[in-house]
């Protein structure tokens, strides 16, 4: 999502500038680099220290386990099972993976008050396609879509997935894309990979680089913070990255409790052991108050919070 363009990275290494892969050498040293587009949004990855002959076909399974995971989780796909879910409001045997993914974004729901809520999405879409026709908002108009808020009416189980109110649908973009650099992580891992960049939507530094420093990553338009990765992933939520309609300060991140976008200067970043955990909170804790928001991460072990305001 347009949310990430606050990221930059100043770690050369993972600055992929081929489409498909490739192998360069730097410093004697091999990179198999990889460049596509996830969701609709430019991701690579950068593999390091393996030879290509290795490497390139460890990055293919990637690239086809994102392919298959895409059309589970698409909003945009048609024939998606949650689109399919969103469209009838039932889904009979859901796919195992959807349904991990839904229990996850319950969870980090309850756990924060409703301060993130994958069923915003019917709210999301018409706060948009308002700003973005007429650009005022009806209150009762407002008030009607969000009562199709409500993480509790989503019934999630192996054997279905249903809603509880007429209307109502979900979204996982606060974590789908994490879950899937997750996945590809685990993949890289397995096939022996030491010394990976992965930008799927979300930043997951495995292992360090082969010089034995982490991975760091810079927060554009934060002055001076840079952030370290070793098999920790990043995720960066920021009102600023996506504006609805021209010249409207409305942003796409909203609180799904109340209806309003959460302020725009304010830029949120969470490290944490798995990208999926650290997407779910990055997005929570951009609506939430700061103190509030550290009582959410303390709920996990090994979570990291960063906050800052930016001039803008």
């Amino acid at each position: 999502m347009n949310r990430r363009r606050c990221l930059s990275l100043f770690a050369a290494s993972s600055a992929a500038s081929l489409v498909g892969s490739g192998c360069q050498r730097r410093g004697g040293e091999e990179v198999t680099r990889w460049r596509g587009v996830l969701f609709n949004s430019d991701v690579d990855m950068a593999v390091h220290a393996m030879p290509p002959a290795v490497a390139e076909p460890l990055i293919r399974d990637c690239e086809l386990e994102m392919q298959r995971l895409e059309k589970l989780f698409s909003l945009y796909l048609p024939d998606s099972p949650l689109s399919r879910l969103n469209r009838t409001g039932r889904l009979d045997n859901p796919p195992p993976e959807l349904v991990d993914l839904v229990r996850k974004a319950l969870l980090v729901a309850e756990r924060s008050g409703g301060a993130f809520d994958p069923t915003i999405q019917p709210y999301w879409t018409w706060l948009r396609e308002t700003v973005e026709t007429t650009g005022a908002i009806n209150p009762d108009a407002q008030a009607q879509f969000l009562e199709k808020v409500d993480f509790r009416q989503v019934r999630c189980g192996e054997e279905e997935l249903s809603f509880g109110r007429e209307g109502m649908a979900l979204t996982l973009n606060g974590l789908s894309q994490g879950w899937i650099t997750d996945r590809a992580s685990e993949i890289l891992r397995d096939g022996g990979a030491q010394h990976c960049l992965v930008n799927l939507g979300e930043f997951y530094g495995l292992g360090t680089q082969p010089s034995g420093k982490d991975w760091i990553v810079g927060l554009r338009g934060v002055e001076g913070e840079e952030i370290a990765l070793r098999d920790r992933a990043l995720a960066v939520s920021s009102g600023a990255g996506l504006y609805f309609g021209t010249g409207d300060r409305r942003n796409h991140i909203v609180d799904p409790r109340t209806g309003d976008c959460v302020e725009a200067r304010k830029v949120v970043a969470v490290t944490a052991p798995e990208a999926w955990l650290a997407d779910a909170l990055s997005t929570a804790c951009s609506v939430l108050e700061e103190e509030k928001a550290r009582d959410l991460i303390a709920q996990w072990e090994d979570v990291e919070l960063f906050i800052h305001k930016t001039g803008r």
